[in-house]
This record gives structure tokens, C-alpha cells and sequence, in this order.
């Protein structure tokens, strides 16, 4: 603790009154020095007399409280205090002003501030008396009272101090509003926001319908009448800047009440949200965007289909012969209109499913018992050919401890055609390509593996996403749009099952692993 010079003088006019009062004809004030153990003599009264306490301390005693600071000198310095203080003061001297002012008695009052001693007050009395420490030690409390409401006063002023920085330092607007309207408070954020200054608001001189925006104003002095009714709260408005820019403005305030719980006024920020905003904005933009694209392909989708299924159907009828019998090369081209009008429906079935999981739909699966190696067997058969054209060799390593699991079969062949088919687009001439099933506790394991271009690591995960393409011209060149393996995670997920990807780096192939419960 630290007494400032207009401390010293207010306890300079306590120490005369007490000199009065006490008819102490001497007085000196003592005050503990900052991180020692010493006191320092700060005030004399009379003043003349203060010569003679010139560089002296005093050394603090054991005792929080002083107590009988000579005796406890003697104790441990071992030696009469005059001795001691013939180093330290002016004994001579005092003794010479005793006999001036006539004085028979004395003593010592200490200053107690938080249980510890932080100065005293030394006296001297023409008659020993009670009714004269009494007095001083009165004085002495009137001393100690005043220091203690300095240093609180100090210790505000610092709060507020750091309290002052740290809203001057923030980029948010702080003010505090009495009851009666007026800005008592603004910070100087409050110009960088809205244009006008902090004076201008404590002046009186700005008004909610000069910076908020006509829509906005209601609502806006609806929030102030909440405010001043002792409600916590936040709102949020278009602020019209003092250049005429309007920008969205966050506003929350908390009431602010005396010691005796009376509202006295509201203390409020304001944020720039602009930029929030228009995030916003552009999220919801892109949602509705998102949404009119998921409309307009359920819709193509839908209108697709329905030319397609009775191409299929007459194509069907045609390779029957009930029509007329077919030479070798008709049929061959019926063949390859039923296999691209089929490939055409698994497309357009992949964006149905798309579009329902778009709406949060869940993809159907219907349960049934499934000869999984069977069926593997009949995919992998099916694709024989595709195979073949590219050289590629297609390996199977089916497990015998797997017969029937149960599945969706029609969307489980999918996902496996889907694994084949990318395994096969993406190998080059003269690659390889596998399929393997193992039981792992109670799921089966179905692995797709390919010496094929490969996967960059970041990519891992990105190949489940909708409409991402690895590498675009490839994938032009090989076909697709990028939604195979979405709807694969999506049915596989269905299932209660999991699918991931493994890839060494590019050129390095990739291996594609999904599993299913067995029940």
C-alpha cells in the first residue's frame, strides 16, 4: 500500500485535530515502507519537529499488533533501546523537544488495516493518561479508516482502469444507459460501428431512429422497454451507418441495479454481424438451390424411366422370336439395347435413391435370406465379358464358411456391381481385379481390390461423397457421375454394415471393403 501526497495531507489535518483534542502537544505518524520490515515516519506534528525524524525507521516488531515496541527491541537486540536509537535517531534531540513541549508520558497506538500492522501513531503527553491513548487511539481508527477507503478506492480505479482497456481494445460497442435515457457510457468502438462518435451518443444527440433501420425500429425499442423492465435479452437489427451503409448489428443487454436492488440502468454491446449474415444467406441460398436441384432430378428421374421399362419389355418380346426368328447380328444389337437400357435403369435408380436420402428419407431395404457367394458368383459372371474386352483378369476367393446371409439382395448386388464396375473403369489394360469374402465374428467381409490408378490419401474419404469425382477427365473417359459409391455407403450403412477404402497412393491400386451383419 502507498499514501499519495493529498493522503498525507488530509492525515496531516487528522493528526492537528488530535493534537488538540488528545493535548498531545506531539504527534508523529508512522507508516510501514513497501516490502520491508520497517516503518518510516511520514508526518510530525508539530511541523518543526519533523527535522528530527529525519531518515529514521523503525524496525517492525514480532507482535502483528506492535505492542510494546521498545521492550521488544531490548529483547532482541539485546541492549537499552536508547543505544539502538542513538544509530537511528536523534535521541539528544527528541529529548530536547520533550523538555520544550513540557512532556511527562507517552506512547504508541498502531494502525491495523486487513489483521496486519501498517503503521502506528507515537505520541507524547504532558501527563501519562488514559483518557489520552484513548483519545489517540481514537484518532488513530479515524486514520486507519481513511487509509483502508483510499486503498479501495484505488483498487476500483485500477479495476476500472483494466476494465476501460479492455473495452476500448474491443472491436464490440459497450454503453450503459440510466434509467432516464442517457448514455453515461459509450466505448469508442461504438464510432468504427455506427459512424458517430461516443460524445454524440452521451450528448443526446443520437437516437435509436437515426441509426436503425425503419423495419427494424420497432422491434428494436420494443428490446429497450424489455431492457428497462429488468429483462436479460438480445435482438438483432439493420444499423444505418452515419454514411449511409447499413450493416446487421447484434444487440444483447443486463440490468444493472444498486446495493438496494433498484434498476438503475442497463449496460448493453453491440457486434457487427455482417459478415454472419451474409453466411447465412449464402447457406440458405445454397440449400434452396440444392433443393430445386433434388426436385429436378427426382422428377427426370422419374421421366426416364418410364419411356425405358417398355423398351425393355418389347426388346424382350423381340428376342423371344415371337415376333418373326432373329438372324445372329439383330440379335446381337437387341442384346446391347437390353444391356445399355439396363445400365440406363440402374442410373436412373441410383438418383432415386439419391434424391431420398435428399429428403432425409432413409434407403428401403427388404430382408431376405441371400446366397451370397451365389450371387457374387452370377455379378461376377455378368461382367465376364467387360472384363474380358479390357484383358483384365477377374479373381474370386469366395469363403465356404459363408452360405446365406440376410440382406436386401437386390440392393446388396449393387453395391457389388458398383465395386466391380469402378474396379474396372479405373485398371488399365492387362490389370487385375479381385473379389473376396471372409467371415469376421458375426458380419462377412466383402473386399473389391484392383491394380488400378489408385487413391491420394485425402481422398479416402472424400470418394463416399455425392457427385465427387477423383481425378474429372478420367472419369469422363471411363464414365459415371460420381454417385456410385454414395448410394454403396448409403445401402451398406442401411444394413447396419461399414464401408471404407484403402489405397497405398496413385498407381498403387485401391481396395474398396464393406461389411454386413450375417443376420
Amino acid at each position: 500500500m502507498k499514501l499519495e501526497e493529498k493522503e498525507l495531507d488530509k492525515i496531516t489535518v487528522i493528526l492537528a485535530e488530535a493534537a488538540e483534542v488528545a493535548e498531545a502537544p506531539f504527534l508523529a505518524f508512522a507508516f510501514k515502507k513497501e516490502d520491508s520490515p520497517q516503518f518510516e515516519v511520514k508526518l510530525v506534528y508539530p511541523q518543526e519537529f519533523q527535522k528530527i525524524f529525519e531518515n529514521v525507521v523503525f524496525l517492525s516488531s514480532a507482535n502483528p499488533f506492535l505492542g510494546e515496541i521498545y521492550q521488544e527491541l531490548e529483547s532482541k537486540l539485546g541492549r537499552d533501546y536508547r543505544e539502538v536509537f542513538k544509530n537511528i535517531a536523534k535521541v539528544d534531540e527528541l529529548e530536547k523537544a520533550s523538555r520544550q513541549l513540557r512532556v511527562k508520558g507517552g506512547g504508541i497506538c498502531p494502525l491495523v488495516f486487513e489483521k496486519e500492522a501498517v503503521g502506528f501513531l507515537l505520541f507524547l503527553c504532558k501527563e501519562p493518561e488514559m483518557r489520552t491513548l484513548k483519545i489517540v487511539e481514537a484518532f488513530a481508527r479515524q486514520i486507519i479508516y481513511y487509509i483502508a477507503f483510499r486503498d479501495a478506492q484505488h483498487r476500483a480505479w485500477e479495476a476500472s482502469v483494466k476494465s476501460q482497456a479492455v473495452l476500448e481494445a474491443s472491436s464490440d460497442a459497450f454503453f450503459t444507459i440510466d434509467t432516464e435515457g442517457n448514455h453515461v457510457y459509450v466505448s469508442p468502438s461504438i464510432e468504427a460501428l455506427t459512424g458517430y462518435t461516443p460524445e454524440e451518443f452521451i450528448r443526446g444527440l443520437i437516437s435509436p431512429e437515426r441509426y436503425v433501420h425503419p423495419d427494424d425500429l420497432q422491434k428494436v425499442m420494443g428490446f429497450y422497454r424489455d431492457a428497462f423492465a429488468g429483462k436479460k435479452g438480445g435482438t438483432e437489427f439493420r444499423l444505418i451507418r452515419k454514411d449511409g451503409n447499413v450493416v446487421w448489428v447484434s444487440l444483447f443487454s443486463n440490468p444493472v441495479y444498486d446495493t438496494k436492488g433498484r434498476l438503475i440502468g442497463i449496460q448493453g454491446v453491440e457486434r457487427d454481424i455482417s459478415a454472419r449474415k451474409k453466411a447465412e444467406w449464402e447457406l440458405e441460398e445454397a440449400k434452396e438451390r440444392e433443393k430445386l436441384k433434388t426436385e429436378f432430378m427426382s422428377v427426370i428421374s422419374h421421366e426416364l424411366r418410364t419411356p425405358v421399362t417398355p423398351i425393355q419389355g418389347y426388346v424382350d418380346v423381340l428376342l423371344s422370336g415371337q415376333l418373326g426368328e432373329l438372324n445372329p447380328q439383330q440379335k446381337e444389337a437387341l442384346l446391347t439395347i437390353k444391356k445399355q437400357s439396363k445400365r440406363l435403369l440402374d442410373l436412373i435408380d441410383s438418383v432415386l435413391d439419391i434424391t431420398r436420402v435428399e429428403y432425409g428419407k432413409p434407403i428401403e431395404i427388404k430382408k431376405e435370406p441371400v446366397l451370397i457367394n451365389v450371387l457374387i458368383t452370377e455379378i461376377v459372371e455378368g461382367l465376364k465379358y467387360q472384363f474380358q474386352e479390357k484383358d483384365i483378369k477377374l479373381e474370386t476367393d469366395l469363403s465356404s464358411e459363408i452360405e446365406t446371409i440376410c440382406a436386401d439382395e437386390a440392393k446388396i448386388a449393387r453395391v457389388i456391381s458398383n465395386l466391380l464396375g469402378n474396379a474396372l473403369k479405373f485398371t488399365p489394360k492387362k490389370g487385375r481385379v479381385g473379389i473376396k469374402t471372409s467371415k469376421v465374428g458375426e458380419e462377412i467381409k466383402i473386399e473389391v481390390w484392383d491394380s488400378g490408378i489408385g487413391l491420394e490419401k485425402e481422398n479416402l474419404e472424400k470418394i463416399f461423397d455425392k457427385f465427387f469425382q477423383v481425378d474429372s477427365s478420367y472419369t469422363r473417359a471411363a464414365g459415371g457421375i460420381g454417385m456410385g459409391l454414395a448410394i454403396a455407403k448409403e445401402i451398406v450403412e442401411a444394413h447396419k454394415g461399414k464401408i471404407w477404402a484403402e489405397s497405398e497412393g496413385l498407381g498403387k491400386g485401391s481396395r474398396f471393403i464393406f461389411t454386413l451383419p450375417l443376420l
